[in-house]
């Protein structure tokens, strides 16, 4: 809706005012649409405009990653930028879901560096994100073949984003939850 901004910047901020006014279906509707907008904004290849967020660029992925091992001949998958960024990098680390919570609770989010991390708004984080999209960006080798040493340099980007995002979720349920009343 171009009269109410059509951004994801701008849904979330109007999603803060809605999700404790919501009922019912409703209610489910702008959480699930909080959880995944919250999540895109912070995966980097979400903010970045050059070839469409990276799907303009073919690449094939032959990383181990964890999942596969120094043992294992990795598979060489023919894919674009951005999905390995939304989902190879992540299947390529863990088993599943959980597995991967377990890893950043363990990992990222409990070091100093997600000490005071989930401020700020959702165009500060666009922004941050926006940030961590050029230094993506600019890890792509020319051959746009992603290897080992593609997949150890993104990680830890991965896992610091991901971290963000739980936080950041968090912080924005929470904030919305516990308005006195509905901002309608």
């Amino acid at each position: 809706d171009p009269q109410r901004g059509d951004c994801v910047v701008a849904e979330l901020e109007r999603l803060k005012g809605e999700l404790p006014c919501a009922r019912g279906e409703q209610a489910h509707e702008a959480l699930r649409f909080a959880v995944h907008f919250v999540g895109d904004i912070h995966q980097p290849l979400h903010a970045l405009k050059e070839a469409r967020g990276g799907n303009g660029v073919a690449v094939t992925v032959t990383w181990r990653g964890l999942t596969c091992g120094p043992r294992c001949a990795p598979k060489s998958i023919a894919t674009n930028l951005h999905a390995a960024w939304d989902s190879n990098l992540i299947t390529s680390t863990a088993w599943s879901w959980g597995a991967y919570v377990d890893r950043l609770e363990l990992g990222w989010l409990a070091s100093p560096q997600a000490q005071g991390v989930d401020g700020g708004s959702p165009a500060d984080w666009a922004a941050a994100s926006h940030a961590q999209a050029q230094i993506a960006w600019n890890m792509l080798p020319a051959d746009h073949r992603l290897g080992d040493e593609y997949y150890e340099r993104a990680l830890p980007m991965v896992d610091r984003q991901l971290g963000l995002a739980g936080l950041r979720l968090a912080r924005l349920l929470n904030q919305a939850y516990a308005a006195p009343s509905c901002a309608r």
